[in-house]
């Protein structure tokens, strides 16, 4: 069977071990430089006993630059709950963002997650027929304080996540593991089934069988490994007040300095990072409105910032001549929810679909920087089936018509203020197929719930798409409350045989009949899939504005040009 990417990837990053070259794994060859300088520069401190002496003695075994007044500044434009990455029970991207620097997932996931590749772990791979994982450690992680990264470290931050003493909200996401109920807490104690093999391999133990790269696109956004040798003392229930929190050690690529709440965090570079030290000295981030974004970095306040500026506001950026990028792929969708209980006739849906002008919503939101979608799945991706879609309204009122469509109803569509715009489009583009619809202006909460208890027949939703073919899994899950109250179990079971399926050319197949599906059933009419773009300073070099929507960001790739 023919490898995938990812597959391949993983050989490749044990074959890079095995030639003792690990730290070019996250990164560029300079990266595996400025690792072996650090070693060496550490062997040569200890020989001398001049501590005060080490980062000369670095600059002159490799000749490599000193970074150490050199400062990033990254705006946010909302506040971190903690510096807890277990704190937040909201775990908010922000907060992913900032507490995803200073300590160490199992993996990066690349923009849009098109690719799994190592950070705490070297390499993996699935076991016991997809019912394990086994995780290869990367051998050189270390905490900030010097001391090795294990496999018991992992071990017991599983335990503690799962653990009913401990107030982490978000357990449901550990749920998988076997030795969890369906919260995710354990079944008895230390019964969940992530257990060590030896110093340096983890093997996790799932409910049923689960390819090993989807768990990691799926959780390990929220798995941060903690040190037991500073924590294994403290009694769980009282974790999350431990003063460890106001000074905190991770083994990630920044080291925590300070930290004024909900406004400034500043990280020192952590020169011992096992993927390569990142080439800064400090990392300020503060929090920044978001109408200051990219004026902010025009005035040179700013490097860079997370949240994806408005095309509108990116072509202006260009125009001003900063740095802006497009994104690899149209990530950002747009969807048109259906209560599919009050719109029960999968015909009046599909009208709907084949009545929306897309393509004119792409030119009036995007300035055209975007695709018309089908269904979920990207389009022009490597699970993309092909469907295709075009704007027809004589078909969408013979669909109608077979559905015997009274005119005379009158639908209520809920949308938030920033959508009015695009609701007054769709409500002339459905009036043209003969369906009439009233719009109100809410709250997104209210917006959701509405339509979960039936007062709303309709809205409108934006969302970040992943490659990963089951993204959007849980707006069709019969089982979830879900936004367009679906009932049809039919989605949910070809969702749970896809992800237990190990077989990539059988589960290509079933993703093409996912699509078909979606297509046919049209439970909800997907709109478009939007390019995303990010605005940067043109001295702020090796960053990639799209990764963060993945929760993490490679800085130990980033740098700066004066």
């Amino acid at each position: 069977m023919k490898k995938s990417k990812r597959q391949i990837l993983s050989l490749m990053a044990a074959a890079v071990m095995a030639a003792g070259l690990l730290s070019g794994c996250g990164g560029t060859e300079e990266a595996a430089e400025t690792t072996a300088a650090a070693a060496e520069t550490t062997a040569a401190a200890a020989e001398e006993g001049e501590a005060a002496a080490e980062g000369e003695t670095e600059a002159a075994a490799e000749g490599t630059e000193d970074y150490s007044d050199v400062v990033i500044t990254y705006g946010m434009t909302s506040a971190w709950d903690t510096v807890n990455p277990y704190g937040s029970s909201s775990g908010s991207i922000y907060q992913q963002l900032a507490v995803d620097k200073i300590y160490d997932r199992l993996a990066f996931l690349e923009e849009a997650g098109s690719d799994v590749t190592p950070r705490g772990a070297a390499s993996w791979e699935s076991a016991d027929d997809g019912l394990s994982a086994i995780f290869h450690l990367d051998e050189n992680a270390k905490w900030h304080d010097g001391e090795p990264v294990t496999a018991e470290d992992w071990v017991f931050t599983a335990q503690l996540i799962t653990d009913p003493e401990f107030g982490f909200g978000l357990k449901s996401e550990f749920n998988t593991w076997a030795g969890t109920d369906d919260t995710g807490v354990e079944e008895s104690e230390n019964s969940v089934q992530v257990e060590a093999v030896d110093d340096y391999t983890l093997k996790m133990t799932f409910k049923s069988a689960t390819p090993v790269e989807d768990w990691l696109l799926l959780h390990n956004k929220y798995f941060y490994v903690l040190p037991q040798h500073l924590l294994g003392d403290i009694a769980p229930a009282d974790m999350m007040s431990a003063d460890f929190w106001n000074a905190p050690v991770g083994s990630g690529p920044c080291i925590f300095e300070s930290e004024i709440s909900g406004s400034e965090l500043d990280l020192a570079s952590n020169p011992n990072y096992h993927l390569g030290a990142p080439k800064f000295g400090k990392l300020v981030m503060k929090v920044i409105a978001a109408t200051n974004t990219v004026t902010s970095v025009a005035a040179g306040e700013m490097d860079g910032f997370f949240q994806a500026p408005s095309t509108d506001d990116a072509l202006a950026a260009e125009a001003m001549g900063l740095n802006v990028t497009r994104s690899a792929e149209p990530t950002s969708i747009v969807a048109f929810l259906i209560n599919n209980q009050n719109v029960s006739d999968k015909r009046v849906r599909q009208a709907m679909s084949y009545a929306i002008d897309k393509q004119l919503l792409i030119d009036q939101q995007l300035q055209g920087e975007g695709v018309v979608s089908s269904t979920c799945i990207i389009p022009g991706s490597q699970w993309d089936s092909g469907i295709t879609w075009e704007r027809d309204i004589e078909k969408a009122k013979e669909l109608l018509a077979e559905a015997g469509w009274d005119s005379n109803t009158v639908l209520q569509m809920a949308v938030v203020s920033s959508r009015e715009s695009m609701a007054a489009v769709i409500q002339q583009n459905l009036a043209e197929a003969g369906i009439n619809i009233e719009v109100q202006t809410v709250e997104l909460a209210t917006m959701f719930s509405g339509l979960q208890d039936g007062t709303y027949d309709l809205g409108i939703c934006g969302s970040t798409a992943m490659d990963y073919p089951l993204w959007m899994s849980g707006y069709y899950d019969y089982r979830n409350a879900t936004y367009c109250q679906i009932t049809d179990t039919s989605y949910a079971e070809l969702q749970d045989a896809i992800a237990a399926e190990l077989d990539e050319a059988k589960r290509a197949e079933m993703v093409d009949e996912y699509q078909e599906l979606l297509y046919d059933e049209m439970p909800l009419v997907m709109i478009y899939h939007g390019y995303g773009f990010s605005v940067q300073s043109d001295r702020f070099q090796g960053y990639n504005g799209f990764e963060g929507s993945m929760n993490n960001q490679a800085v130990w790739r980033w740098s700066v040009t004066e």
